[in-house]
C-alpha cells in the first residue's frame, strides 16, 4: 500500500520538525511508505529510538527523493497490527525473547512478508527471522540464512559487493555493532550486499547485510546498527526501499 502526498503536504510535515524546505525541491506527487517498528518486550529502546531518528533525517533531509515515510510503533504483531503497512522493522533486543515472545504471531508475519511486503531486521531482528542462530536455536524462517554470534561492541567495518550499491555508493561503511550476527548461506538466491572486513571478530568475511526473497516480498537482514551511532541514515533509508521494492 502507497499512497501519495502532495507537496504541500510534505512541506508541512518538514516545517513541523522546524526545517525550511522549497516546495520547488519536491516533485509534485510524493510516494508514502508506511513502516511499522516493533517496540515491544525484547527491544532495545537505543535501536527503537534510533530507528525513528534516521527516519525523521530521511524525511527531513529528503534523502529519498520521491518517498515519504510515515511509522508507528506495535508491542504486539499480529495480521491486525501489519494491516495496510508496506513494511516490518524489527530492531536489535534479545533474539531469543523476539522468537518465544507470545506476542509476535510468526505465521501473520509470513503472510504478511509473502503478501508483497518488507522485513527489515537489525541485529537481534536479524537473528530471529534467520534460519537458526547460535548454531542451536531454530529462527523464524523468513530467511535461508543461518547466523553465527559477533562478540563485539563497536565499530566495525564491513565492505559492500556490487550488489551493494543498492544500499551505499561507499565501498566501506564503519558501523555500530552489538554482539549481531555474522551470516552465511548454502543457498544462492540470495543478495549479498556486504561482509564484514574487519580482523577484530573470527566472522571476517561472514555476510554483514544479506537479502532474500520471500513469496512476493522482502526479508533484508543486518548484523550491525545503522540507526545507532554514528548514525547512517541514508543506508537504513535505503534498507527501506529496497525492502518494499522501491529500488
Amino acid at each position: 500500500m502507497v499512497a501519495i502526498l502532495s507537496a504541500v503536504n510534505i512541506v508541512g510535515a518538514y516545517q513541523d520538525y522546524g526545517q525550511e524546505t522549497n516546495v520547488n525541491n519536491l516533485s509534485n506527487e510524493v510516494k508514502v511508505v508506511r513502516i511499522l517498528i516493533f517496540s515491544g518486550e525484547g527491544t532495545m529502546e537505543e535501536s527503537v529510538e534510533g530507528v525513528k531518528t534516521c527516519i525523521d533525517e530521511s524525511n527531513i533531509l529528503n534523502l529519498t527523493n520521491g518517498y515519504y515515510f510515515e511509522y508507528d510503533t506495535t508491542d504486539k504483531i499480529n495480521s491486525n497490527t501489519l494491516s495496510g503497512y508496506d513494511i516490518l522493522i524489527m530492531p536489535g533486543g534479545n533474539s531469543l525473547t523476539y522468537v518465544k515472545s507470545r506476542n509476535i504471531n510468526v505465521d501473520a508475519i509470513k503472510q504478511f512478508i509473502s503478501n508483497g511486503n518488507g522485513y527489515l531486521g537489525i541485529c537481534a531482528g536479524a537473528y530471529a527471522a534467520s534460519n537458526s542462530f547460535g548454531e542451536s536455536y531454530p529462527g523464524w524462517g523468513l530467511s535461508s540464512i543461518n547466523a553465527r554470534t559477533v562478540n563485539y561492541n563497536g565499530l566495525l567495518s564491513i565492505s559492500t559487493t556490487p550488489s551493494g550499491s543498492a544500499l551505499s555508493n561507499e565501498t566501506t561503511l564503519n558501523i555500530y555493532h552489538q554482539n549481531g550476527p555474522a551470516m552465511y548461506t548454502t543457498g544462492s538466491d540470495v543478495y549479498s550486499f556486504a561482509y564484514y572486513a574487519d580482523n577484530k571478530t573470527d566472522y571476517k568475511d561472514y555476510l554483514a547485510i544479506v537479502g532474500e526473497n520471500y513469496g512476493s516480498g522482502r526479508v533484508l537482514l543486518t548484523g550491525s546498527h545503522p540507526e545507532m551511532y554514528p548514525q547512517n541514515s541514508q543506508l537504513l533509508a535505503r534498507m527501506i526501499l529496497w525492502s518494499t521494492q522501491k529500488t
